[in-house]
């Protein structure tokens, strides 16, 4: 098996493997969502993408039709699947426009200049090289398109943070920073693919497209897995975060309850009446603050009455409110993540690894008791 074979071979499984993606999230969610949509068509256009390449790679289907001259421009539609899916997740499509609109013109824009290229061709009125030049032309102005939309998505993530702060508050949206900047090298390999073919004569180079149709799959099958995963613990999080609002209402403190009650009793109350627990960010120096304490007084209070240290003493009470939704079958299609994201951890490490240390066992196994 030589080289082009294993990359044909990558090709369609690779395409299948994305069309799978596709179905699975679709049956899983068991609804229709714009953000899942807008992932799966992200996911769906490469493996189109893919697909269509292994059908040419084979000469099926494609040579007798219209020459073996016409294909689908799906990269085309690749990068704005993902810009309007980014827009949609961070929930400011009212204030940016996810240029689904333009995508789709370009795309069918495409489709007709093409079929117009052939048409001319067939009839000898053009030469058959046209159709490469307007190949490279096309190619082009997908990646010229693609990099616009990259730079408005690197803006949106680095330099408008104001438009989304209640997301920032569950997402801290690190696994798209990453996808963004892996991304950065696959349009080099874009931009080089591009000039090698443009200074080529006659026809590309059989290995221009490989690295990168191998390496922009491997990134978007990984981010589709991620956007994925991170769009269904969002959910939840909303959705926890609207009912665990309504059992108590926030309550201030006053220092004459400081006085009338013990120091520690004070403290507790305050931190359980006003939930101070479930916000990750919570600390030391943050409630001494709020109570207008030493800090060092504060931390011998809570380790003398307490038992335990402050971050001890805080994640007792993240894992006894995490019990408490684990066991309550209202809460039985949360993912484990989003309860213990929404419980105060800022992390799925940092949740099971408490949850043990206290529980004696994982959250997964204390549901399922």
């Amino acid at each position: 098996m030589n080289f082009q074979q294993i990359f044909d071979f990558f090709l369609i499984i690779g395409a299948v493997h994305g069309f799978l993606f596709v179905i699975g999230t679709f049956l899983i969610r068991k609804k229709f969502e714009i953000q899942v949509i807008f992932l799966n068509l992200f996911v769906l256009f490469l493996s189109l993408n893919n697909f269509q390449t292994w059908l040419l790679e084979k000469n099926f289907f494609y040579q007798p039709f219209l020459g073996g001259h016409f294909i689908f421009p799906w990269y085309l539609l690749i990068v704005p699947s993902f810009y309007a899916f980014l827009v949609y997740y961070l929930g400011i499509q009212e204030k940016r426009w996810p240029f689904v609109w333009v995508s789709l013109i370009l795309f069918a824009v495409g489709i007709m200049v093409r079929l117009f290229i052939i048409y001319m061709v067939q009839r000898d009125i053009f030469d058959v090289s046209v159709v490469r030049r307007f190949n490279l032309a096309e190619d082009m102005v997908a990646l010229s398109y693609s990099i616009f939309l990259y730079v408005k998505s690197i803006r949106l993530l680095f330099h408008y943070k104001n438009l989304y702060p209640e997301i920032l508050k569950m997402d801290n949206l690190n696994w798209i920073k990453w996808f963004l900047r892996l991304g950065g090298i696959v349009f080099l390999f874009w931009m080089f693919t591009v000039i090698l073919n443009t200074l080529a004569k006659n026809q590309n180079p059989f290995y221009s497209y490989y690295p990168l149709r191998f390496f922009s799959s491997l990134l978007i099958y990984w981010v589709g897995y991620q956007g994925f995963f991170q769009y269904v613990v969002l959910k939840d999080r909303i959705g926890l975060r609207s009912i665990l609002a309504k059992r108590k209402p926030v309550q201030s403190v006053e220092q004459e309850s400081i006085q009338k009650q013990s120091v520690f009793a004070s403290i507790d109350e305050y931190i359980k009446t006003n939930q101070r627990y479930l916000d990750p960010l919570f600390s030391l120096n943050a409630l001494a603050d709020e109570l207008e304490m030493g800090t060092s007084k504060l931390s011998k209070v809570i380790n003398e009455h307490g038992g335990e240290n402050f971050s001890d003493y805080i994640n007792a009470m993240r894992v006894s409110e995490a019990k408490r939704i684990l066991a309550d079958t209202e809460y039985k299609d949360y993912t484990i993540v989003a309860i213990g994201l929404e419980c105060g951890f800022n992390s799925k490490s940092a949740f099971y690894s408490s949850f043990k240390k206290i529980c004696g066992k994982t959250p997964l196994s204390y549901r399922n008791q």
